[in-house]
């Protein structure tokens, strides 16, 4: 955050946090925590933190809610689960003594003009700190991917570390340099970039064999899937909503690493996959 103080003791990196509570690693936990930042990476160290045992969890983010990137169902999870948030802040300094954290002290913001990313961009009010008693601060405040030593040949990236690349073909301006996940798209979803890998293989396998680099997917074995011709029922295309999945009460889920969302019984399954709609049919027909 490039603030005075984030080299006191107490003061944690949100992957470094997260990957120690992963392996087992002993690891003090504070009893009043802040965590800043806004997505999914910060509504994880915030809810591992509770369960962890923490007496209070703040998350600090500049902007307002409807601004934060991390999914719409983590955040109500979090709320259900205690964690606070402080919204329109930002830390501007950490507070010790002995070289520990013992508080931080924020500023309020305001929104301005938008910013390149259409939200409009935070600013400080004057007169407007106010000090948080914290033992222990998480920023998750966003990572650049370390590219520096694969682009020294030649292959050039964005000023935010990012590997430019043919968005179609994902190879890069250097021949036979291919990229995905992360360090092309910048952070996305596990998903997104197992898609992202997929492509990169076939521009791969395209350009080992000799063949022109297409944007299309080849995976061994692939079918296309055959589709009746036949109008669908109306019981088919009937609108339905969605089958809850049963989860565990805020109160359990705080105090233990128990998963969290319980499935569907087979009955509850049956009623969801019913609901799947005719994916062949051309909406403009």
């Amino acid at each position: 955050m490039k603030i005075p103080g984030e080299d006191l003791k107490g003061v944690m990196d949100s992957v470094e946090f997260l990957r120690a509570a992963n392996l087992g690693e002993e690891m003090k936990i504070g009893r009043k925590i802040a965590v800043v930042g806004g997505g999914n990476s910060a509504l994880d160290a915030a809810r591992v933190a509770i369960r962890m045992g923490a007496e209070s969890v703040r998350i600090l983010y500049r902007r307002e809610k409807n601004d934060m990137p991390a999914e719409a169902e983590e955040l109500v999870a979090a709320e259900q689960e205690g964690i606070q948030f402080h919204y329109l802040t930002a830390p501007a300094r950490v507070l010790g003594k002995s070289g520990q954290i013992t508080g931080l002290e924020c500023i309020r913001m305001e929104l301005a003009d938008f910013d390149n990313s259409g939200r409009r961009k935070p600013q400080p009010l004057s007169d407007s700190a106010y000090r948080l008693e914290v033992d222990m601060l998480i920023e998750a405040i966003g990572h650049e991917p370390d590219t520096l030593e694969l682009c020294r040949d030649g292959v050039q990236r964005t000023k935010d570390g990012r590997i430019i690349a043919d968005r179609r073909t994902l190879m890069a301006n250097e021949k036979g340099v291919f990229v995905s996940g992360d360090v092309f798209t910048g952070p996305l979803t596990v998903i997104e970039a197992i898609a992202s890998g997929q492509r990169a293989a076939s521009s791969i396998g395209r350009f080992l064999r000799g063949e022109a680099l297409s944007p299309l997917f080849s995976r061994n074995g692939y079918e296309p899937v055959n589709y009746s011709d036949k109008p669908p029922a109306e019981e088919e295309t009937r609108e339905r909503r969605r089958v809850a999945i049963t989860e565990l009460s805020p109160e359990e889920r705080r105090t233990s690493f128990k998963e969290a969302v319980l499935g569907y019984t087979p009955e509850e399954a049956v009623s969801e996959a019913s609901r799947c709609l005719r994916c062949d049919l051309d909406s403009n027909e």
